[in-house]
């Protein structure tokens, strides 16, 4: 009884009612049936194990590594007391240099692998790895190490000289001269354990498969150590699997008590605990969801066998893990969607205004849960699939630099999602079309196209130009342009920030040219946090300033939609009417922020309401769930569904969140099946 004991002091803040208790053959079963789900839908997850005692936390530690083994997953396991999590560039090294094939004993790292990649293709292995890394899309400083490895004649030793020295943060001369452009450090190893993922994938494993284990030192480390690293867990779960994000991909971490409880432990950073908390009380815990607690047996709970989806469709499965892991779904949502008809009606007027008029602005309005998020994913994956990017400001995290787009523009590009196989961003293009001599050729072709045209991208695509002429390497060079990797740590001059007006319009022309995509469309998120995080007016002035340019006309064929509650919009028209005004009279306002025209737009804008959540359509929705987990699991009977969807539709807030508890006692339901 100890140790229910001790899972039930931490039941309260993990959910109501919630143990979420398993045994090491739960877990083992569960990974299994992860591991799977994760193969065959190339997603990724996450778990947290809470252990008991130390040596059950060995134990679990040593099973999940068998069991993702006879998975054909390549495994690393580390410990969290050697490798600090909040030093990730150690971290992502020490997993490089730990990694073991299902055929080995012993870790070999990424260069053993390699070797044996070489010894079974032989003569062809080069070219093998090279189409495998075309097929992914894969550009990358640690592609490029090891494509050099295997074409290194004789021992290679100073390509693996020049491999461990760009993984303790130094570039040589030589691997700048095989297409390496940076190093590992903290800034870079999230990029480097997704390149990581692919190559492993790319390389003819089943997956990639990391145990963090006596996570519980998390909570020993200094104040600024541990936010670092719950940060590190935060981002871990945010964005695993978006953009140039892990593949294939299975995150475990163990811990003792002070990982889970206290004051200390990962309940202490609230956002982190939104997305790890359980979800339901429903039992036994199902194979995605994040959080369970190990305990000894006897154990009441059966589960089912390890069983392929009925159907394989990867992107349904792809949403059912990430909503389990309490993530909105960033594909098939219109599947789990109600309500929208109306809102769908908008994107298709929307989409055929911005092609005639040159760009149109939309404001969604709803109060806070009302689901304005899932409607704005909604909209994105209508987007995608009409060949429009989407780009991204979230001003939960902006709001401090909106009015200063030369430092943001980074962030947007790294947050877009590109209509391309495997959703690529901006980042992962420009990699892919500076790292090629063919399409760096291709590239210089399209800015040639651009520099003809008489808009202001035409001085940005002029400017990459330049970059052609004398440089060491051209590609970085362009490439850092493009991302605009120099303007980040710039002032809020008017000349910065027209530079970053110019490229983000360089980027629509260079997407339509060498990708075929049409006009983007530009999402900004929870603009409320202009007026609720305590900004001072004069900040506010240049962040509407910034909304002007996105806003107001100047970024062609581009569909925007500003998202905020009702007293905000109120706000921020009525505010409108004197800080636009006074925009006018500041000399450093340039032209492309066209501040009169937003102010015109916002002025005679109806806003789009997001239709009030009702009970009727908490149990559509609940209706759309079921069907959606069943195109996945297939049916699954479950006597007291009525009740449970009128426990959630009076329960929940947002449809996030009933998306979320309806899949999780789904798939607790599903694995208990015979």
């Amino acid at each position: 009884m100890a140790d229910i004991e001790v899972n039930q002091a931490g039941a309260e803040m993990i959910g109501e009612g919630a143990l979420s208790l398993t045994t090491l053959q739960d877990e083992a079963a569960r990974l299994k049936q992860s591991l799977l789900d994760l193969r065959l839908s190339e997603a990724t997850g996450l778990s947290l194990v809470h252990c008991p005692s130390a040596g059950r936390q060995e134990t679990l530690v040593r099973d999940l590594a068998s069991v993702a083994t006879d998975a054909k997953f390549v495994v690393c396991h580390l410990s969290l007391e050697q490798y600090p999590l909040d030093a990730l560039s150690a971290v992502v090294a020490a997993v490089l240099d730990g990694l073991k094939a299902p055929q080995d004993k012993r870790p070999v790292g990424l260069l053993g692998l390699l070797g044996r990649y070489d010894e079974k293709h032989g003569r062809k292995a080069f070219q093998n790895l090279s189409e495998a890394f075309e097929e992914q899309g894969l550009s990358s400083d640690l592609s490029a190490f090891c494509l050099a490895y295997l074409n290194a004649a004789g021992s290679a030793e100073m390509e693996v000289k020049a491999f461990s020295e760009w993984a303790e943060g130094l570039l040589s001369a030589s691997a700048t001269q095989w297409g390496v452009r940076g190093v590992l450090n903290d800034k870079t190893a999230q990029r480097v354990l997704a390149d990581l993922t692919r190559i492993i994938l790319a390389l003819g494993h089943s997956g990639t498969m990391i145990l963090l284990s006596r996570g519980e030192i998390i909570a020993r480390r200094t104040e600024r150590q541990r936010e670092r690293a719950y940060t590190v867990l935060r981002e871990f779960v945010d964005n695993f699997d978006v953009g140039h994000g892990c593949l294939s991909t299975k995150l475990f971490v163990t811990g003792g008590d002070e990982l889970f409880v206290g004051e200390k432990s990962l309940q202490s950073l609230g956002a982190l605990m939104t997305r790890l908390g359980v979800p339901s009380a429903a039992e036994p815990p199902p194979p995605h969801r994040t959080w369970t607690s190990l305990i000894k047996e006897p154990y009441e709970y059966v589960h089912r066998a390890v069983r392929s989806p009925e159907k394989l469709r990867p992107a349904h499965l792809r949403s059912l893990i990430r909503v389990s892991q309490g993530l909105p779904p960033t594909e098939a949502v219109t599947s789990m969607s109600v309500g929208h008809e109306k809102i769908d009606r908008t994107i298709d007027q929307l989409f055929a205004h911005a092609e005639m008029a040159g760009s149109v602005f939309q404001v969604l309005s709803g109060e806070y849960g009302s689901g304005k998020t899932h409607i704005m994913l909604h909209l994105a994956e209508r987007a995608l699939s009409q060949g429009h990017p989407v780009f991204w400001l979230n001003l939960e995290r902006m709001n401090l630099d909106l009015g200063n787009p030369q430092r943001h523009l980074h962030r947007v590009l790294s947050q877009s999602v590109l209509p391309k196989k495997g959703r690529p961003s901006a980042l992962t293009r420009a990699r892919a079309w500076t790292r090629s001599a063919i399409k760096l050729k291709r590239l210089a072709s399209a800015l040639e196209e651009v520099s003809r045209m008489e808009g202001t991208e035409a001085l940005a695509a002029r400017r990459a130009l330049q970059l052609f002429d004398g440089a060491d390497d051209v590609g970085q060079r362009v490439e850092d342009y493009l991302v605009a990797e120099d303007l980040k740590e710039r002032g809020s001059s008017a000349g910065y920030r027209a530079d970053a007006y110019r490229r983000l319009l360089l980027w629509c022309e260079l997407l339509k040219i060498l990708d075929g995509a049409a006009g983007p469309v530009i999402l900004i998120d929870e603009a409320e946090n202009l007026y609720t995080s305590g900004l001072a007016r004069n900040v506010r002035r240049s962040a509407l300033r910034t909304l002007s340019f996105y806003c107001g006309g100047s970024v062609p064929g581009a569909c925007v939609l500003l998202a905020m509650t009702p007293n905000t919009f109120v706000e921020m028209r009525k505010e409108c009417k004197t800080l636009l005004s006074e925009l006018n009279q500041v000399g450093s306002t340039l032209d492309i922020e066209d501040v009169d025209l937003f102010r015109r737009r916002l002025g005679k804008l109806e806003p789009n309401v997001v239709p009030e959540f009702s009970r009727k359509m908490r149990k559509e929705l609940a209706e759309k769930v079921r069907r959606t987990h069943r195109s996945v699991r297939g049916a699954v009977e479950m006597d007291d569904w009525e009740d449970v969807v009128s426990h959630v539709a009076r329960s929940a807030s947002s449809p996030r969140q009933v998306v979320r508890e309806l899949i999780d006692r789904l798939e607790a339901s599903w694995w208990a099946g015979s």
